[in-house]
């Protein structure tokens, strides 16, 4: 499902520029918003509030920072409100005095309809987390989902510390979950030599790790790039990654903890000796050998159909040759036929010696001449 209309949720401050479609699709000032605006506050305070309004509609935070609000947005606020267009200080201006601040944030949030992120609120956004940490590949994603979450609800959303923490809260819990998982599914020993054999050097390739050879792409589909893949699954397969049984661990978070190990260098990995090490370990291998069998199966099929294609192309060749040998045959038969001067025995015998190696033994017989 498409998230676009979501963009700006959580945000804290306008971007630099918008573009006029952004403008347009997010911070349209409706004209019942518009006459509700010029109602209760006076000209030189409308475009304050209406940016204050259009952004906590937007991101469902209100919008302390003034650093910079793109001047398409200042613009199209003036024509709505039909107003003089206030410059960027003159905003920091008015919003030096806290109050004024307060009170335009408040207005916002009421016209809106906004209730606040209290205790029961957050008591609820923390059972939906744990809910979604199981597909969540990262904290982040987890706290995007939290800000939309309480978007759709018309919350008030808090601050990012708060929705951070009770991601992070969320998130080991899950964590703690794989792990027993995984120490269920694939013994010590067998995760001890993983991570040993993981970061070793391969001998005569200039120091680079297992781990590396391990996530090079495959190149170009050819019998080398083949024999090195299909190399790489017997390495994973004798580590045992194709019979540990993970299934209490979602796909997506699989995949978050072997990127986690991918993108970062070996030597630092090598390093740490914490828990989520043997999580990223276990799961880099799982999903290396998932990804390397669906590569030697493309690598495999193109190779066949090379094979194929080249096999095609040489029975097209000797037919083209043999149809230039029968049109010879044919010609130099229909010669013999007309060379009168022969007897027909003799034209019957000379033809059938053009015409030896297509005869059958067992049903012609010769002709005497």
């Amino acid at each position: 499902m498409s998230t676009y209309h979501l963009r700006f949720v959580g945000a804290d401050h306008l971007p630099r520029t918008l573009s006029e479609f952004d403008v347009a699709r997010f911070f349209h000032l409706a004209l019942v918003d518009a006459q509700a605006i010029r109602e209760r506050f006076r000209a030189d305070r409308r475009l304050g509030v209406a940016v204050q309004f259009l952004f906590l509609r937007a991101s469902g935070r209100p919008l302390d920072r003034f650093a910079v609000v793109p001047k398409t947005l200042l613009q199209h606020l003036a024509r709505e409100l039909g107003v003089t267009q206030t410059s960027i200080a003159s905003l920091r201006s008015m919003y030096r005095r806290r109050e004024t601040l307060y009170d335009h944030q408040r207005w916002a949030r009421e016209q809106l309809g906004l209730s606040s992120c209290g205790d029961k609120e957050l008591a609820a956004l923390k059972a939906q987390l744990r809910i979604q940490a199981n597909d969540a590949a990262s904290i982040d994603e987890l706290v995007k989902g939290a800000e939309r979450w309480l978007f759709e609800r018309g919350t008030l959303l808090p601050s990012d510390r708060v929705l951070r923490d009770a991601a992070r809260k969320a998130f080991a819990v899950v964590e703690q979950s794989a792990l027993e998982v995984i120490e269920a599914a694939v013994s010590a020993s067998a995760r001890t030599v993983c991570q040993t054999v993981l970061f070793e050097s391969i001998a005569g390739n200039e120091g680079q790790t297992v781990l590396e050879w391990l996530k090079t792409p495959a190149a170009r589909h050819s019998p080398s790039t083949l024999t090195d893949t299909l190399a790489k699954v017997r390495i994973l397969k004798q580590l045992g990654a194709h019979d540990w049984k993970l299934d209490g661990i979602s796909a997506a978070r699989e995949g978050a903890y072997a990127r986690a190990l991918a993108n970062r260098s070996p030597s630092e990995s090598r390093r740490r000796k914490d828990r989520t090490q043997t999580l990223e370990v276990i799961c880099f291998l799982r999903v290396t050998l998932f990804e390397l069998s669906d590569t030697v199966l493309l690598l495999a099929g193109r190779r066949v159909s090379d094979l194929v294609r080249r096999a095609a192309g040489k029975v097209d060749a000797k037919r083209a040759g043999d149809a230039l040998d029968y049109r010879a045959r044919f010609a130099s038969i229909r010669e013999t036929l007309k060379n009168f001067a022969l007897s027909a025995e003799q034209r019957l015998v000379t033809i059938e010696l053009m015409v030896h190696d297509d005869i059958d033994p067992s049903t012609h017989r010769p002709i005497d001449p």
